[in-house]
């Protein structure tokens, strides 16, 4: 199999490490039920929540580049840090262990959830080295550890949003194309993602552009403000830009600036991971109407924004406007069933499970 990124720009196979994860391409679909009830005659969604059956979302996209550079390169231990909840954790978990690749996680405190709970106990049962980081020096610490144990470890940013795995999102911007060519959906005027650690925006910001679509990507932040500068999404897609240029000469040297950058920042809620009444709002209307599951750190955040720009914009109720959805669609459920004993986590997360929030942990 081939993908969009290499039947577009062949030259790019031989340079770039990329590996088959996930199911492609990932379902376009008109949200007709959700449309109806918010006045808006072309809403689309992007299924990338469909994207493996082992463990789905956004992170698959970006693991088929970095883990398949951590094998070419022979490496057996990879290290990425995160929230206690992480699904970039936990993503980068479950399919490095398809591989015979062990992953170290360094953890960081949020507000407990079920599904953090959930995270916290999948991530034992995929085989992760968990280490909690009540700081950042104890992430250093905890970081430096890792090293000098296993030596020879591949970096994940957190997110896995560096430039190389960015490119998974290149990649799925050049797929979307292809499937409006193939009349699946309308040109998208409008693409609303998340925005925490910036891979999935900057990414598809710079595949629209080698695609020659006019869409506006608009990130929706849901991470702390010095995570998601604008300069910063800049720098990433500019990064990714001269790294594919570098393998493929044809390729032109593209340069954004801060002009072309569109971030929400009014639904982050003040913390990272925290819950909010518009997320929740968004998620109950989304599963009432279609039968999709949101959550509460991105995804849910993310629609309620597209929400609040479709509410403020009633002359575009016509244009067709896409949310991109990040979640894992996978049902891990039946794993938890029998592996939910958090006790056996490193002793300094045992807190987290004080109040039994995830339905596997309480009593039937």
């Amino acid at each position: 199999m081939t993908i969009p990124l290499f039947e577009t720009f062949p030259a790019l196979e031989k340079g770039l490490p990329w590996m088959l994860l996930g199911k492609w391409p990932t379902p376009v679909q008109k949200l007709d039920k959700l449309g109806k009830a918010v006045g808006h005659d072309n809403l689309w969604i992007k299924r990338d929540d469909l994207s493996s059956d082992f463990y789905g979302g956004n992170k698959v996209r970006k693991l088929e580049f970095m883990l398949a550079d951590a094998r070419r390169k022979g490496i057996k231990w990879a290290v990425t840090f995160g929230g206690i909840g992480t699904n970039h954790g936990l993503a980068t978990t479950a399919h490095a262990s398809r591989l015979g690749i062990r992953t170290a996680l360094i953890l960081i405190k949020q507000p407990l959830t079920a599904h953090v709970q959930e995270n916290l106990l999948l991530d034992r049962y995929f085989g992760a080295e968990i280490h909690y980081a009540p700081n950042m020096a104890a992430g250093l610490i905890q970081t430096a550890g890792v090293y000098l144990r296993h030596l020879k470890v591949y970096f994940i940013p957190p997110g896995g949003s560096s430039a190389l795995g960015s490119i998974g999102y290149v990649n799925a911007a050049l797929e979307l194309k292809k499937q409006v060519e193939a009349g699946m959906l309308p040109e998208p005027e409008h693409i609303y993602c998340a925005l925490g650690s910036k891979g999935t925006m900057a990414g598809l910001m710079l595949g629209a552009r080698l695609a020659g679509m006019k869409t506006q990507v608009t990130g929706v932040r849901v991470a702390s403000e010095w995570v998601t500068k604008s300069k910063s999404i800049v720098h990433l897609a500019n990064s990714m830009a001269a790294l594919l240029h570098k393998h493929d000469k044809d390729i032109p040297e593209i340069k954004f600036t801060l002009d072309d950058v569109h971030v929400n920042h009014d639904f982050f809620g003040g913390l990272y991971g925290r819950v909010t009444e518009q997320g929740r709002q968004a998620i109950e209307l989304m599963q009432k109407t279609e039968g999709i599951r949101l959550e509460d750190v991105y995804t849910g955040k993310t629609m309620a924004a597209l929400l609040d720009f479709i509410a403020g914009n009633p002359a575009l109720r016509s244009t067709p406007t896409l949310y991109w959805h990040t979640y894992n669609g996978a049902d891990l459920g039946r794993l938890l069933a029998d592996n939910h004993d958090y006790t056996a986590l490193p002793g300094e997360l045992h807190w987290c499970f004080d109040e039994k929030l995830a339905s596997c942990l309480k009593d039937k």
